[in-house]
């Protein structure tokens, strides 16, 4: 029987994989929040992870949901624990999830290790929107911009250029240069396009690689005020994790190992690196991050070191946490506020050299009609 039971989630699990791959969700950071928040509700209610697990999948329509659910009640019914589970899912929850929660199983605070990763995640993601907008926004003006230039130039000018052909009226410079510029376009907008294209996928390739991780991350990091807007961003990321991995009982080695699952860029993971190695040779945090001052400001690590020295790290983490929260927030809104002028005024004298080149046209055909 048992056997049995066995093949029939392994068939379920084979239609629900199915089911999602037709579906086309995933179990995305919202999910995972909200999955951890209904855990916590019933759990509270004095209802076992098991059934409340199960209530989950019975519930949800997202399939991705019920494949994570229904391999976490496999492993429960196999009498694994809710950590080991999740552990079992590499793909949907960090190493750091697992480790949390199995400290939550130990202490008997399971519920409360789950809002506290509910939170974090609310958070995380909260600021890591903002962060995206502040980069989007202006990518959005450059393209608005950029597409309304190609259409003056394959749409407008194009007519208004075929007006005056065949006459015997002297073009202006920048109107002949337009016309080259629009002759060319609408006569090769096809490999222009294909260009685009592939430009876009091999760079998108080359930023999976290693060295291309490498180059992006030091383009943001470099750049005036993306750099600082992305240092502030990834140390409020690394400290609130720490914060809370500390918190949930891990020693520091254990809990910068697992910090190196939830970070993506190259030189805060070799960061982490020498600061694991450095706790391995009996040094201080502060003895590794003191150095480290294009990625790490100053006064943070001297504010770690303080709280090494009086045994309150996780007060030091939280005067952190609470005074960089609002210097990003000041830090993306000055962004978009320095940025949106700068593209705009791009905007405004690219629509003008193109006017002007269209009025160049509108007032030679004026002149040579006696207007």
């Amino acid at each position: 029987m048992p056997e049995e039971t066995k093949k029939i989630g392994r068939i379920e699990q084979m239609v629900i994989s199915l089911m999602q791959s037709m579906d086309m969700q995933s179990f995305s950071v919202k999910d995972k929040i909200l999955f951890y928040k209904q855990l916590v509700y019933m759990l509270k209610g004095g209802v076992s992870i098991l059934q409340a697990v199960e209530t989950i999948k019975q519930s949800t329509t997202n399939y991705a949901l019920k494949k994570v659910a229904t391999s976490i009640i496999f492993h429960l019914n196999e009498g694994k624990s809710f950590s080991y589970a999740l552990s079992r899912l590499p793909e949907y929850f960090d190493e750091s999830d697992a480790a949390i929660v199995k400290t939550g199983e130990n202490t008997g605070n399971l519920d409360v290790v789950l809002q506290e990763l509910a939170n974090e995640y609310a958070y995380l993601e909260s600021i890591k929107n903002r962060y995206k907008s502040a980069l989007t926004y202006p990518v959005i003006l450059i393209i608005m911009a950029v597409g309304a230039v190609l259409f003056l130039f394959s749409s407008v000018l194009p007519d208004i250029l075929d007006m005056v052909a065949g006459g015997d009226q002297k073009l202006p410079g920048i109107t002949l240069i337009l016309k080259g510029m629009s002759d060319f376009f609408v006569a090769s907008w096809r490999k222009i396009l294909i260009v685009l294209i592939t430009g876009l996928v091999v760079g998108g390739i080359y930023t999976t690689t290693d060295s291309g991780k490498k180059w992006l991350s030091s383009f943001m990091l470099n750049t005036p005020m993306l750099g600082s807007m992305t240092k502030t961003y990834y140390l409020i990321k690394r400290v609130r994790y720490t914060k809370l991995m500390i918190g949930s009982g891990l020693d520091y080695v254990q809990t910068f190992r697992l910090m190196r699952g939830v970070l993506d860029i190259p030189a805060y993971k070799e960061m982490i690196e020498n600061i694991i190695s450095g706790l391995q040779l009996g040094k201080t945090i502060f003895d590794t991050i003191q150095y480290e001052s294009h990625l790490i400001y100053p006064n943070v690590a001297v504010m770690i070191k303080v709280g090494e020295e009086t045994a309150n790290l996780e007060d030091a983490l939280s005067n952190i946490i609470s005074m960089y929260q609002e210097e990003l927030d000041n830090q993306i809104s000055q962004f978009s506020k320095v940025l949106e002028p700068v593209i705009l005024i791009f905007m405004g004298v690219m629509v003008a050299f193109v006017a002007s080149g269209i009025f160049g046209v509108v007032f030679s055909v004026m002149e040579n009609v006696g207007v």
